[in-house]
């Protein structure tokens, strides 16, 4: 198996619900940092897993969408909290979304983990495995 990766910053603002300290119920921002890690099982015919220009042009699309933009207000948050883990997922389905409607050949690709930073220590992520 070969691994790739890449990394993006992101400044989103989300509010969590629930019974959290009151700094946390309230809209605030993050300064995420966001690793999209793709593994495949063999190198392609120019020994290349993934084409890396491709994934972080896809990446930084994915990222300009939520850029500044309170998650809270995006549908996919309308009944999910806006969790680090929940934010991985909705970045590993928006970036599937985006590759599989240019056609990119995802034979290959076994797995990849969408991981948001939230500080230098702290991260959740989000592993797909499934790519039909």
């Amino acid at each position: 198996m070969y691994r790739t990766g890449i990394m993006a910053p992101c400044r989103t603002r989300h509010r969590l619900v629930g019974d959290f300290k009151p700094e946390e119920i309230v809209p605030h921002e993050h300064a995420y940092i966001v690793e999209w890690i793709c593994t495949v099982s063999e190198l392609d015919g120019n020994g290349f897993g993934v084409d890396i220009d491709l994934l972080t042009a896809k990446l930084d699309k994915v990222m300009q969408g939520i850029d500044g933009v309170l998650l809270n207000d995006l549908p996919f948050f309308r009944d999910r909290q806006s969790s680090i883990e929940n934010t991985a997922l909705f970045i590993a389905e928006s970036l599937f979304r985006e590759l599989t409607s240019e056609g990119y050949p995802m034979s290959n690709m076994r797995e990849w983990e969408v991981r948001v930073w939230e500080s230098d220590t702290a991260w959740a992520s989000f592993v797909k495995t499934d790519f039909h």
